[in-house]
């Protein structure tokens, strides 16, 4: 047999996989489909002279551990805080920039509401101690959320709104809190579950930082540039254009794979860092598998609300709330556009009805003024991060014609704010929930693999180990799901070492 273990795709999660099953002297190899490795993962160069983070954009959840393990510094990958690390504009000319330095952060909070300086510290420390109890999970074998302390899970299963609130008054920090709880998800900050959404992006430990986010030098594909170079390092294979049409089932049991050309290649054990619905829906033959199974599957739910622009500027962006023609640190903070959490659910109830969201909420980022490497001299990238633009429109599928109408309105919508960036725009890159979908393999273009609330998380998430005998998942429809921390990777290639090693014991 040619393979100990076949990996498909090569995304964060499968390279992880991959290159921990090789540190433990397995011959594997990794399988895309497309022609560049990283997945969602990825710094493409669309334009001449510019590197762009084409969908995710800033890393948190990164395990420390799988840092260490696979010496990922010494392969490239660099990552530094972001600080301030939000600012958040409104059209009454008020903004409200929050940094790391805790007396800075107090003289923007005591311009509005002088309780709040001791409410945000409040609900910072309570945020961090329920994202550790999820960080503390990621490589659990078999994850359960009721091990999680009493408050945690009442937290998790109300919504960012009620949680933020009890802490907070001003509503333009109120919403930049809450935004966190909506990202990636088609629910709205007043909806049940989005708590659990608002911890989990408190769950990373980026630089040792708990529930700092950070940019990485040279954009996303940073990172799965050094996870692959450790994984062929440790000597595994990593093969781009190669689809994977089916899995080979022999006696019950994955034995490999047929690629879309149909050569076959067996294996001992096949990971998949597909999204569940590819993997058992698309790639399991007809018939492996439990009806009862399918229907689960069929039924999981995945429905895509984001959207991703990104914007090549020949300016920095200039906020009428706080005017700047050169670089100013609001510049290198998440930038938010949402007043207050009203507006938030506004949003939401616009593309529940099956339409892009009215006034949308955005979350943007501008790497360049710290990474110059990004663009051209005096050239900007705005990173745009939008919802909501539901994958499902009442009006029919995605048209050319309604991508470019979506990315019209996020622009004007910025245009409200920053009114030098609709005439800066020099270029743009569009990714509706269908164009996640075509070009990365999320079915309804889902970021997460599915929705992470309560039903779907933890034990209710999809295992490593699947119902079908040697094939292991390792792609965010498992625990811990989203926001890049390689977790679901490391815990596929740890099952697989588990159950060879039973094997070998009997």
């Amino acid at each position: 047999m040619p393979y100990d273990g076949i990996v498909i795709g090569a995304g964060h999660n499968g390279l992880v996989a991959a290159a921990y099953l090789a540190r433990a002297h397995q011959k594997v190899l990794v399988l895309e489909r497309s022609d560049a490795i990283g997945g969602v993962a990825i710094s493409e160069h669309p334009w001449a002279g510019w590197t762009v983070s084409a969908a995710s954009y800033v890393v948190s959840l990164l395990h420390p551990d799988i840092v260490r393990d696979l010496d990922l510094e010494a392969h490239g990958y660099h990552a530094y805080l972001k600080d301030p690390h939000s600012f958040s504009v409104s059209q009454d000319g008020s903004s409200l920039l929050l940094w790391r330095n805790p007396e800075e952060t107090r003289k923007e909070i005591s311009k509005f509401a002088p309780a709040d300086v001791e409410g945000i510290a409040a609900l910072d420390e309570t945020l961090c101690a329920y994202g550790r109890e999820i960080f503390d999970s990621f490589f659990d074998e078999e994850p359960r959320f009721d091990r999680l302390s009493p408050a945690a899970q009442v937290m998790f299963r109300g919504s960012a709104a009620e949680f933020v609130e009890r802490y907070v008054q001003t509503p333009m920090l109120q919403a930049a809190v809450a935004n966190d709880g909506i990202v990636g998800t088609f629910e709205g900050p007043r909806n049940p579950g989005t708590g659990y959404v608002l911890a989990h992006h408190f769950a990373g430990r980026v630089m040792g930082i708990q529930g700092a986010w950070g940019y990485v030098r040279g954009g996303m594909g940073s990172i799965s540039n050094a996870v692959a170079a450790a994984a062929r390092g440790l000597g595994a294979e990593i093969r781009t254009s190669s689809p994977v049409g089916m899995l080979l089932v022999e006696d019950g049991r994955a034995a490999g794979v047929v690629l879309e050309d149909g050569t076959e290649i067996e294996s001992r054990y096949v990971l998949s860092g597909a999204n569940p619905l590819t993997t058992f829906l698309e790639l399991t033959p007809e018939k492996t598998l439990d009806p009862q199974f399918i229907k689960r599957v069929q039924d999981w739910r995945c429905e895509g609300p984001s959207m991703k622009l990104n914007l090549a500027l020949g300016e920095l962006p200039n906020f009428t709330a706080r005017p700047s023609g050169e670089s100013a640190p609001h510049h290198n903070a998440t930038i938010h556009i949402a007043p207050d959490i009203d507006y938030l659910q506004h949003a939401y109830e616009d593309a529940k009805a099956g339409l892009p969201s009215c006034e949308p909420m955005l979350e943007m980022f501008l790497q360049t003024p710290s990474d110059l490497t990004l663009a051209p001299k005096g050239k900007q990238l705005l990173s745009v991060f939008a919802q909501y633009f539901p994958y499902t429109r009442k009006d029919g599928p995605w048209t050319d014609a309604q991508r470019e109408a979506a990315a019209d309105s996020i622009v004007n919508t910025i245009g409200k704010y920053a009114p030098n960036v609709p005439n800066a725009v020099e270029a743009r890159q569009i990714l509706t929930p269908a164009d996640l979908e075509r070009r990365f393999g999320l079915p309804k273009g889902h970021i997460f693999h599915g929705e992470l609330l309560p039903g779907q998380i933890f034990e209710d998430r999809f295992g490593v180990r699947t119902p079908l005998r040697g094939l292991y998942l390792c792609g965010s429809g498992t625990h811990p799901g989203g926001c890049v921390s390689g977790a679901p990777g490391m815990r596929g290639a740890r099952a697989v070492i588990k159950d060879l090693a039973a094997v070998q014991a009997r």
